[in-house]
């Protein structure tokens, strides 16, 4: 028996939609993301990785037409997001599960983040440095790998925001890295939510493969069930790496910014740049101002807080 492998080379930002068009063909709907950035590069502004998105179909289900209907669908999302024909290559059944970590390496993010997979999470780590803080993730479908612009943007401000003894609210925790890392970086109470479950269970796995359990609350639900789940607030850091019409809501009705402590942040991310001029207006209609701008790509980072004076 062989296995099938499809993959695509694309970027950070181009993975995840990939990884949605392929997912309906893969073996238990299950994509992998291999990040194939440049190790050599230690600019922290370098924000987008190259990715290859691989998913795995089992010798039973591989056909000519199946294969016509993956470059089909990677046809029509290439005419949106520019992409390289997919790859096919069949394996033996010895090899295909292993053949995903094969290129897989750890990667850095910023001056101290490190992202390892859980395979090499007890093994030598070479290009380690002293004051790194390692964050233990697989490559896999959840948003929040660390291969996202978005997601790395956040990084990089709660690298440069989180202080030991800081508290940090992560509204919409996806895989749950951003709060994961804000432990990591050295808060004393964080607090996360999503009205996923999904979400939930992935940032609670991940959470006890980092050690960080005891030290995160997790629940599923929506802001207004903060108070309840993890105290009255307000937080040192609240960050919401969403949408930006979930972000617009959250602003408006939901008084995301009074959850806020007054001379605190609240780091606002998923806005696709076209978006920025609502999300902004939302910001300032809610008594905020925006005090730094981290861009990627088409993406766009707020770091933002209580309008001052």
């Amino acid at each position: 028996m062989y296995w099938l492998e499809i993959s695509v080379q694309t970027d950070g930002e181009g993975a995840e939609a990939v990884a949605e068009v392929l997912r309906p063909f893969a073996y238990q709907e299950s994509v992998v993301l291999e990040q194939r950035g440049d190790e050599t590069n230690l600019d922290p502004d370098a924000l987008e990785p190259g990715v290859m998105v691989k998913i795995y179909v089992p010798e039973d289900d591989d056909s000519p037409a199946l294969r016509r209907r993956v470059a089909e669908v990677l046809y029509h999302l290439g005419r949106l997001y520019p992409l390289p024909e997919p790859t096919f290559r069949e394996l033996q059944d010895a090899d295909w599960a292993n053949a995903w970590k094969e290129h897989y390496r750890p990667f850095r993010l910023g001056r101290r983040l490190r992202i390892r997979p859980t395979w090499l999470a007890h093994e030598p780590d070479d290009d380690a440095r002293p004051d790194d803080v390692t964050l233990v993730l697989d490559p896999g479908m959840a948003f929040g790998t660390g291969l996202h612009p978005t997601t790395q943007s956040c990084l990089r401000a709660l690298e440069d925001l989180v202080a030991p003894g800081m508290t940090v609210l992560d509204a919409g925790t996806g895989s749950g890295i951003l709060a994961i890392a804000a432990v990591r970086l050295g808060a004393a109470g964080v607090a996360a939510f999503d009205t996923d479950a999904l979400a939930v269970r992935a940032t609670l796995d991940n959470a006890a493969q980092n050690g960080v359990a005891e030290r995160l609350r997790v629940w599923r639900g929506e802001l207004d069930s903060v108070r309840a789940e993890a105290g009255p607030g307000p937080w040192d850091i609240v960050v919401a790496n969403i949408l930006a019409p979930v972000i617009i809501g959250l602003l408006g009705e939901q008084g995301l910014l009074d959850t806020v402590a007054p001379d605190g942040q609240l780091i606002l991310s998923g806005i696709i740049d076209e978006q920025g001029p609502d999300v902004e207006a939302a910001l300032a209609a809610a008594g905020g101002q925006v005090r730094r701008i981290i861009t990627a790509g088409d993406w766009v980072t707020y770091v933002a807080g209580h309008r001052q004076g």
